[in-house]
């Protein structure tokens, strides 16, 4: 019989407080990232109950150092929180494309075209080796965590959570959960002896 060991949940930030609609050019797009970094998370986004009492029972909360990571955090728990730039968003730069102006989707769908034509997906940049390592870098650290812990929540961001689970998974962890990528989504691992 296997027994569970640890668990690690990679959980999405809530709704960012940047709001914007209309069209942007490339550098405009670049400036809203800018901005999409820098905010906190929509005051009136709470997270689901079942995802604070996730919160609640874990040994340790973890955030990205983004202020949306670390604001989201804070909501699912009022226990101390340690935050690293390990778990930051992936840097996602979409083609120059100076004459266009496109609405955020639009952007998005720039961003999946280019990772297509890299020889990756849609849904799935293809990312620097530099990243690839980092992902690896955080996963060793959230393995750590839960070793000690036995459990541990992580506050990440939508790309990144894509590349540190398949981290997690190449070091041997299952996932036992969904994949949604919905803000406040939990994406689970377990490892088992």
């Amino acid at each position: 019989m296997l027994r569970m060991s640890g668990r690690i949940t990679l959980v999405r930030h809530g709704r960012s407080a940047h709001v914007h609609s209309g069209w942007l050019s490339h550098a405009a797009f670049l400036r809203w990232r800018e901005e999409y970094e820098a905010a906190g998370i929509d005051p009136t986004d709470t997270p689901p109950s079942d995802l604070t009492t996730l919160a609640a029972g874990s040994g340790v909360v973890v955030a990205s150092t983004a202020p949306r990571a670390v604001a989201s955090a804070k909501s699912l728990s009022s226990a101390p929180i340690l935050t690293t730039p390990l778990l930051r968003e992936l840097d996602l730069r979409p083609p120059r494309i100076a004459w266009i102006r496109l609405p955020l989707p639009g952007w998005a769908l720039t961003l999946g075209v280019q990772s297509l034509l890299r020889g990756g997906s849609l849904h799935r940049p293809v990312i620097a080796k530099r990243e690839q390592v980092r992902a690896q870098e955080a996963a060793a650290w959230l393995i750590a965590l839960a070793k000690e812990h036995g459990s541990v929540l992580a506050v990440t961001h939508a790309s990144f959570r894509s590349v540190l689970a398949e981290a997690l998974r190449s070091s041997g962890w299952q996932s036992d959960s969904s994949r949604r990528s919905s803000h406040w989504s939990a994406w689970s691992f377990v490892s088992r002896d």
